[in-house]
């Protein structure tokens, strides 16, 4: 590598030992410590609550978390909603969408489990869920590899009938880790009156979003995020919100909820903003914590600055294995994709089983952490990797082992 990379986050603001290479945030990404320390300080409240204060220790915290969150994305505060997980986020736009009989909705072949089933669950209410293939090929048999001459948004947008009333994709694909582009899907569905639905979670925190088009973002916090298991986000834009039936929680009401026993009337039942589609009381721990771990993201630059980061890292990664010939294919193809900006965060080699498993074995004795999914060998880096762990990355991936 001629230019050495720093790292954006220092890796000591993490608990890991210097042994630990950590390449699977696309799994489990580390909570910073000083996120840890916020759990541990609200924690405290928890054995005295009669210290406890309504609006710091509870109302504020969630607050905190939309309005970091919406930072970080780039949206209106006022759009977010707090939830556990990607698939509460989903669920609540496929539950509460006033669907007719015979409608349709489309999701790309091959998602995960969380943007697929809250879908096909549809068809008792007459529902038709149809998942269509982004490229030739990748429903066959033996799939054929993505390359960078695949165009997965147009293969959407033509796959739209008169009945199609939502398109629910993944903004980057959890095996292969293609990343589609929210911009060109959004226009084309807009223009033919069809909502777009995302599920976020390996793209939040580490590439740069753009939501003109899109009618909801649903993420959890435990991966690029950097939070913990079990708090999620939902973003939907205002007028589509209108229309999905509310949870109707005691938290959702127009006004905050009161301690001193009596309740603002109103004749709105519901509030207008995010609060609309939350599900009651939030685990104010877990948000607490992904606030936390959200503003560090936003103190390191942000989105966009960690996408190039990690891109930079990517290059770097390929131009080495490009020179080994057991590598080149795989290096050259991925560089070509990346090139054409079609990768988010996760370098996704296609390898035999067995070579995977070899490769899998001797990471395990070189401290190295990476993950397999659907035969693709996953390499994710983020804010706090640089040159160092791009050579310890290349080192384990040549090794005679693998």
């Amino acid at each position: 590598m001629t230019h050495a990379v720093s790292p954006l986050v220092a890796p000591e603001l993490f608990d890991m030992p210097p042994d630990v290479l950590w390449l699977s945030h696309c799994k489990d990404g580390p909570l910073p410590r000083a996120s840890a320390e916020t759990v541990r300080a609200l924690l405290d409240t928890e054995l005295r609550p009669w210290d406890l204060r309504w609006n710091e220790d509870f109302l504020d915290v969630q607050r905190s978390l939309r309005a970091i969150s919406a930072t970080l994305l780039g949206v209106d505060a006022q759009d977010m909603s707090l939830v556990t997980c990607t698939s509460t986020g989903l669920e609540v736009v496929a539950l509460g969408y006033p669907w007719q009989h015979g409608d349709e909705v489309l999701i790309p072949a091959g998602e995960f489990p969380s943007n697929r089933l809250p879908w096909l669950s549809l068809a008792r209410r007459g529902v038709t869920c149809t998942e269509v293939a982004l490229w030739e090929g990748q429903s066959a048999q033996h799939p054929r590899t993505p390359d960078a001459g695949i165009e997965p948004e147009q293969r959407l947008l033509d796959a739209i009938t008169p009945r199609t009333r939502i398109m629910a994709v993944s903004w980057v694909r959890y095996q292969d880790g293609i990343r589609l582009d929210l911009n060109r899907l959004g226009r084309g569905c807009r223009e033919r009156g069809v909502h777009l639905v995302v599920d976020g979670i390996q793209g939040a925190g580490t590439v740069a979003s753009s939501f003109d088009g899109v009618s909801a973002f649903s993420t959890g916090g435990h991966k690029g995020l950097l939070g913990l298991q079990g708090q999620g986000l939902l973003w939907t834009d205002h007028a589509f919100r209108q229309q999905l039936i509310p949870l109707g929680t005691w938290l959702s009401a127009p006004d905050d909820f009161s301690q001193g026993g009596s309740q603002t009337q109103s004749n709105e039942l519901w509030a207008t903003d995010g609060r609309r589609l939350e599900a009651g009381s939030p685990s104010i721990l877990s948000c607490a914590a992904l606030a936390s771990s959200i503003r560090l993201l936003v103190q390191s630059g942000g989105a966009a600055t960690i996408q190039a980061h990690i891109a930079q890292l990517q290059r770097s990664l390929l131009a080495t294995l490009a020179t080994d010939a057991a590598w080149s294919a795989e290096a050259g193809r991925l560089g070509d994709l990346l090139a054409a900006d079609k990768v988010g965060s996760i370098l996704s080699f296609a390898l035999s089983s067995e070579t995977s498993a070899r490769l899998l074995k001797a990471a395990e004795t070189q401290g190295i952490s990476a993950s397999t999914r659907e035969g693709y060998l996953r390499i994710a880096f983020h804010g706090w990797h640089g040159s160092s762990d791009v050579e310890r990355c290349a080192t384990w991936l040549l090794s005679p082992q693998g």
